[in-house]
């Protein structure tokens, strides 16, 4: 008798997911139109643990990454509902259905284009999914210029919650209805999302937008709008780029101060090897070139505000009629002067700036067609660099340069808290040469460039320091262990006892009131 074999038993699981995705293939392969771009992205752990809240909805989810979440889900179903009920026209209501969820359904191979990540709903959910959430995003819009209100402003802008716009633009289509008159509705309805959009992005950006109208055709989505009409869709930026971000924040060490802390470490299983320590920290605080973490990432290399206004008398000023941040320039004359766009920050500012550069780098990184360039990440790696405390900002602020409701120490945490990403450019943006000839004026000054030369000698011998430090460490550790088997108080020691005896006897005539510190 044949005996059975549970491993060849079928899998009702596998069978399942065999079926989905030979069902999807097909239906994706059959898809003969230009496909949409990769334009909503999961946000990379790297980013998310800098500021969850910052990246993750907090109201309301948007599309399958976020809508089932139940935190967001139970509270927001019934509301998303209930503006489902008053986008549709009452001859809709009752054909909705056909109306509506059909039409998304069809388009729905298009739509899952536009996601990194592949999600396992089939075709229908997704097609429910998808309408509840674009009218309920729509009757969000509505409502914001109309009213100025929306349930959640930062939620609308997060990358990962974004909607694409081919099932907006569907959905209004299917509002306007079939005969010719509807049609010729049609643009007009197109008209006036875009519209919606610009006033939503208008109220909520950071900047100013250019008024140079978007291709409304070439949008992805909300995000993709703002980004676009802050940058601008012309002279992008054509040089290669290359991405050299780290998997984690942990910072790297020079392989000599790790075997440096690995002996020290060693030392304190010894009894009586305290005082290595002290000589190890002594010489740390010594010098903070060894000690100090290199991160992968390092923001740009430039003097603050402050720095270059007292030092290199560099003065920052507005950018004249409304420029953006491809205007960033310095100009040398009667007076120096480095020429900043308007920037406002308020309470949401930080959720909207961190979701557009993460959009960015994201899509620069992904995009097969090329097209985006790093403007917005090299201006907030700029200002991370300029801004070092509170002086600064109300240097820019005084110049109406920056503007918002956020402090000056909210906005120097704000900058100092977003993470940089190691990037390479083949060849040197426009702000890039602003930034190198800010440094050239403040390193010219004679005292910093006499500065600057001594730390560039003593970080050339820096290595060399601590290689001497971990052989003589190793070789007092050497002799420490060879004097405690040998039952023999070291010289040290009793040196060290005799000090702290003589010492203490002099405080007794000294007769501090207080803690003294000892130089």
């Amino acid at each position: 008798m044949a005996s059975f074999n549970p491993s060849f038993s079928p899998n009702p699981i596998e069978k399942e997911w065999v079926d989905q995705i030979s069902k999807t293939l097909k239906t994706q392969i059959a898809v003969t139109i230009d496909t949409p771009p990769v334009s909503i992205f999961e946000i990379p752990k790297t980013l998310k643990i800098e500021r969850l809240e910052a990246y993750v909805p907090q109201r309301f989810g948007l599309g399958p990454s976020h809508h089932f979440r139940p935190e967001l889900y139970h509270k927001m179903e019934q509301k998303k509902l209930t503006a489902v009920k008053r986008v549709l026209k009452p001859p809709q209501i009752q054909d909705y259905e056909k109306e509506i969820v059909e039409k998304i359904k069809k388009i729905i191979p298009l739509v899952r284009y536009c996601y990194d990540v592949y999600h396992e709903a089939d075709d229908n959910m997704l097609a429910w999914l998808f309408t509840i959430d674009g009218m309920f995003l729509i009757d969000q819009l509505n409502a914001y210029s109309n009213q100025g209100f929306a349930f959640e402003t930062n939620d609308m802008i997060m990358l990962e919650n974004q909607v694409p716009l081919i099932v907006l633009k569907e959905i209004q289509k299917a509002l306007s209805g079939r005969n010719a008159q509807a049609q010729a509705q049609a643009q007009a309805q197109e008209d006036f999302l875009e519209s919606k959009f610009r006033f939503f992005c208008n109220t909520n950006s950071l900047f100013v937008l250019s008024e140079e109208k978007i291709d409304f055709n070439r949008v992805n989505h909300l995000l993709d709008y703002m980004y676009s009409s802050i940058i601008t869709n012309q002279t992008l930026i054509k040089s290669k780029l290359e991405f050299t971000e780290s998997e984690s924040n942990s910072p790297e060490k020079d392989a000599s101060l790790e075997l440096l802390e690995a002996v020290i470490k060693f030392a304190g299983l010894i009894p009586g090897a305290e005082p290595l320590h002290q000589i190890f920290d002594f010489i740390m605080q010594q010098f903070p070139e060894i000690s100090e973490e290199k991160t992968m990432a390092e923001e740009i290399k430039i003097p603050s505000v402050s720095e270059l206004r007292k030092v290199a008398r560099v003065e920052f000023r507005l950018s004249p009629k409304n420029e953006g941040i491809r205007n960033i320039n310095f100009v040398q004359g009667k007076v120096r002067c480095c020429y900043l766009p308007l920037i406002t920050l308020n309470n949401d500012s930080e959720a909207i700036l961190r979701n557009l550069v993460a959009y960015e780098k994201l899509m620069a990184k992904n995009s097969f067609m090329g097209g985006y360039g790093l403007e917005l990440t090299e201006y907030v790696d700029f200002m991370c660099g300029i801004i070092d405390n509170a002086k600064d900002v109300k240097l820019l602020r005084d110049q109406k340069i920056i503007e918002g409701d956020l402090s000056d120490e909210e906005i120097v945490k704000l900058f100092n808290g977003i993470g940089k990403s190691c990037i390479k450019m083949s060849v040197e943006s426009e702000l890039m040469k602003t930034v190198s000839q800010l440094n050239m004026v403040y390193e010219s000054v004679p005292r910093i460039w006499v500065q600057r030369t001594v730390e560039k000698k003593f970080r050339a011998s820096a290595k060399y320091i601590t290689f001497v430090i971990v052989i003589s460490t190793a070789l007092i550790l050497v002799r420490e262990v060879y004097l405690m088997v040998r039952g023999v108080s070291s010289f040290h020691m009793i040196v060290v006892r005799f000090l702290r005896t003589q010492l203490s006897r002099l405080l007794i005539f000294v007769g501090p009131k207080g803690p003294t510190e000892i130089a």
